[in-house]
């Protein structure tokens, strides 16, 4: 039976970074829900999406899709990556993803999507005005 993990966290932000001595996080910066670009097409830096997996079982692919909530337009999307789950399916699995220059083409509601395994698992929503 092919179980997908369980999402417990999918954060959406500008940045962040690991502790170096145990990797676990301890600095979000800026929280990505509402953005107001000067100007259409927006070019945001740098998106990061942080997400905390459990219940996953051997291996799979996961990836991050952008799209325009109304419309269904995929505005930006990742590579998909092997994400490996260990022998405890209660053991949380930090995932990270970084997308550069993500493109936004026009105002309105974006639905920040995880998927695995060709099914989507979880998203959030960001409002570009």
């Amino acid at each position: 039976m092919d179980l997908p993990p369980i999402v417990r966290n999918m954060i959406v932000c500008n940045d962040w970074r690991p502790d170096p001595a145990n990797g676990l996080l301890i600095d979000i910066t800026g929280l990505l829900y509402n953005l107001r670009p000067p100007a259409y097409p927006y070019y945001h830096p740098e998106l990061c999406v942080l997400l905390a997996l459990a219940g996953g079982r051997g291996e799979g692919e996961g990836w991050i899709v952008c799209e325009n909530d109304d419309t269904g337009r995929e505005a930006f999307a990742t590579p998909r990556r092997r994400i490996t789950f260990g022998s405890d399916p209660l053991a949380v699995v930090g995932v990270p993803f970084r997308v550069r220059r993500c493109a936004f083409p026009a105002p309105g509601l974006y639905s920040v999507q995880f998927w695995y395994n060709d099914r989507p698992l979880d998203r959030r929503l960001m409002n570009l005005r």
